[in-house]
């Protein structure tokens, strides 16, 4: 049996990871970047089969975000399935591909980047959009860059 919870919370939330052999709390921690951080939390009871949560698709936010030198963007796909994630500035413009059409398996992922563009440049200190594209799901989100 699963349950599903949402927790509206403001800009900061932690959360702890709770595991016992009854009750499994699937959860994340991190730094909201705006101020209403949506927060899904899945409760699988233990009725003698495997106690994991479905996969779903989600973006999820980067940490830490703003960031210098570097930010990990979490996400998750529910499905074997190519993936795209990529950085764009506010114009619009391609800065950095750090996935291009690979292959994952349904679950949890984390990428990380370094404030670099795709040729090894260390970009300017600002507002960037981070996106993912799968065949079924698209999500973009912001991150902020400092110097």
């Amino acid at each position: 049996m699963i349950i599903r919870s949402t927790i509206r919370l403001g800009l900061v939330c932690a959360l702890v990871l709770l595991a016992s052999s009854s009750l499994t709390a699937h959860a994340a921690t991190g730094t909201a970047d705006s101020p209403l951080f949506e927060l899904n939390t899945l409760w699988a009871a233990d009725t003698g089969g495997p106690s994991e949560a479905p996969h779903r698709n989600r973006l999820g936010g980067c940490y830490p975000n703003p960031f210098n030198p570097l930010t990990t963007i979490n996400f998750e796909v529910g499905e074997r399935t190519t993936v795209n994630l990529r950085i764009y500035d506010l114009q619009g413009h391609l800065v950095r591909s750090l996935l291009a059409d690979e292959l994952l398996a349904a679950g949890g992922h984390r990428a990380t980047w370094d404030g670099r563009d795709d040729h090894g440049n260390q970009t300017a200190a600002g507002v960037y959009l981070y996106r993912l594209v799968t065949p079924k799901f698209t999500a973009s989100r912001s991150m902020i860059l400092l110097k």
